[in-house]
């Protein structure tokens, strides 16, 4: 086995091992407790405010420069899976929904949402460009799948009560936490901070403001799935609308759409090496906006049920490509010396857009109806194409640093 190979090995585990470890706090608090709080007979609207403690992942950008510039990335993912071991296994004992069990979920989020800055910046740090695109594939499915570990926490619940389900995904954790003892720590230029002194974000948002067509590359991380943004969250919805029963909406939407979309990040993972990250922003950026034309053609026809299958794997097909290319854009964009506290505001910028665009479908739909609203959607990935190639030369150049 060649040098490179090994290598592309090596950062594959250690990706699937540290994502699987981020989509799986997330999965509970956003999955799986809002359904025990609901069978425990919590009222819709507290589950709802309940839910705010997920505010946690969209701010970690405002202490994300503490992690960079304190102690070690791995340091910061140790400690923060024990924290997640440690709110799980008192969720497991809580008994019932109470301020113990409330308390321990907002740990949770502010646990997983610390070692999500730290993992990303950790990621970023250890893995070469060119292997961005291969790495991302790893790390996607393993989130994902973590992702329906709730799940199987809900046929645990079923069968054996909702602190064993609790119980094992603290558990899962605990082995992962054991795990990232044994990150990479040998070599400092692996996972300690370079940067002596602790920066405020207002001067880490400087620094990276002052790169050359910074605005530019800042506008790209914006739009580039704004299109994406817009359809999912109207893509249910239509679905009900059209007359389909939970299940199968389900089925197709979630199970199928998620294997799918897996599958696509995964083949984009592997070309994208291959054509490069500027074609490979530019080509899987076309695709997944060409992917809507799919719904957008069944919602202005009276297309059947397998047309409007068709319409669901073309996009989740779209969607996949679509992530490949953009999380190693992201990446790339980061200065591995404060590379926690870049990506945490570079996901918060794409994240303000998901967030006001998702508020907006809605009434956008209604107003317009499904058709001409997802035909919208097609056209609102067009900007982000256009500005690709006025960065070209720092896309490649960033690309090209070994």
């Amino acid at each position: 086995m060649n040098e490179r190979r090994r290598s592309t090995l090596v950062l594959g585990g250690l990706a699937a091992i540290l994502y699987f470890s981020e989509g799986l706090p997330y999965g509970v608090v956003t999955q799986f407790a809002p359904m025990y709080l609901r069978f425990h007979h919590v009222d819709l609207t507290s589950i709802g405010l309940i839910s705010a403690v997920g505010f946690a992942w969209t701010l970690k950008f405002l202490w994300s420069p503490l992690v960079d510039s304190m102690g070690t990335y791995k340091r910061w993912i140790s400690g923060a899976i024990l924290g997640i071991t440690i709110a799980l296994a008192g969720m497991a004992m809580a008994g019932s929904p109470g301020a113990a069990f409330y308390v321990l979920l907002a740990v949770l989020a502010l646990a997983s949402a610390t070692q999500d800055i730290a993992v990303d910046a950790f990621t970023i740090r250890i893995t070469p460009p060119r292997l961005l695109g291969p790495v991302n594939s790893v790390r996607v499915t393993a989130y994902r799948i973590a992702l329906t570990a709730s799940g199987l926490f809900a046929w645990i619940a079923q069968w054996a009560g909702w602190p064993h389900a609790f119980a094992t995904a603290a558990i899962l954790a605990a082995i992962i936490f054991a795990v990232s003892l044994g990150l990479p720590g040998e070599a400092p230029d692996l996972n300690r901070v370079p940067w002596p002194e602790a920066r405020g974000l207002k001067t880490s948002l400087k620094l990276w403001l002052t790169r050359d067509k910074a605005g530019l590359l800042l506008a790209i991380a914006f739009t580039y799935r704004l299109g994406e943004f817009a359809i999912v969250s109207m893509i249910k919805p239509f679905w009900v609308d059209r007359g389909y029963q939970p299940g199968e909406i389900g089925t197709i939407t979630s199970v199928v759409g998620v294997v799918v979309s897996i599958a696509a990040t995964v083949l984009g993972g592997t070309i994208l090496p291959r054509i490069g990250l500027f074609r490979g922003l530019l080509w899987f950026g076309a695709m997944q906006s060409l992917s809507n034309i799919g719904y957008a053609a069944v919602a202005a026809t009276s297309a059947g049920r397998w047309a409007i299958y068709a319409a669901a794997i073309v996009e989740n097909i779209g969607y996949g490509l679509g992530t490949a290319a953009f999380l190693a854009f992201l990446m790339s964009l980061c200065d591995r010396e404060r590379a926690g506290t870049e990506f945490a505001l570079l996901s918060a910028a794409y994240g303000l857009t998901g967030t006001i665009m998702t508020s907006a479908s809605g009434w956008l739909a209604q107003r317009f109806g499904y058709a001409s609203y997802f035909s919208l959607t097609v056209v609102l990935g067009i900007p982000a194409l256009m500005l690709i190639p006025m960065v070209r030369n720092q896309i490649v150049g960033r690309e090209s640093e070994a």
